[in-house]
């Protein structure tokens, strides 16, 4: 099974990830969290919110995604994987293979850019999983569901941080980007 987990930043994304891997774990299950090697705002070895809850993490390469293959625990049960967004198109055929071996496969990340544009690999998995949950942070304009993590454009698409960036409903946004 493949769980989609998106939306934009401050939305908690990561802590329901943790949320349902420790719940699994309740239930029996041997599981691995899984990120990006470059994301080591808060720990190297570890997958952190950003209200510091912490769970172990296998730290793994962006750009050659199967490298996860020869590091996952000969017992594992089930995959989670954090920042989706941030890997190598590969990553799709990586989970595929993982789902075909018969784990059971879990990620979150961003499902937009901050210009409001699909990332791929979340659009993807999205359509290819037998769940999606969308989560919203709390728009910083007017306090409604935000749609989008909007920053100031600066011609980087993907940038690691949290001061850059303000959720922001598709109202707030267009009167932002549109005036």
């Amino acid at each position: 099974m493949l769980t989609v987990i998106c939306g934009g930043m401050f939305a908690e994304k990561s802590t329901e990830l943790q949320r349902r891997g420790k719940r699994l774990k309740r239930a029996g299950k041997n599981v691995l969290y899984v990120k990006p090697d470059f994301d080591n705002r808060y720990s190297e070895e570890e997958l952190v919110t950003h209200d510091g809850q912490r769970v172990p993490a296998l730290s793994i390469d962006i750009d050659v995604p199967h490298i996860l293959f020869p590091q996952i625990p000969e017992r594992t049960e089930v995959i989670l994987i954090d920042e989706i967004q941030f890997f190598h198109e590969d990553i799709v055929r990586v989970i595929d293979i993982l789902l075909e071996e018969g784990l059971t496969i879990i990620v979150a990340g961003l499902d937009l850019d901050f210009g409001g544009k699909p990332f791929s690999i979340t659009s993807n998995l999205m359509a290819k999983a037998e769940e999606v949950v969308k989560l919203h942070a709390v728009c910083t304009g007017c306090g409604n569901d935000a749609w989008v993590s909007y920053k100031e454009p600066n011609g980087q698409r993907i940038q690691l941080g949290t001061d850059e960036y303000e959720p922001m409903c598709r109202k707030c946004f267009n009167k932002k980007t549109l005036n």
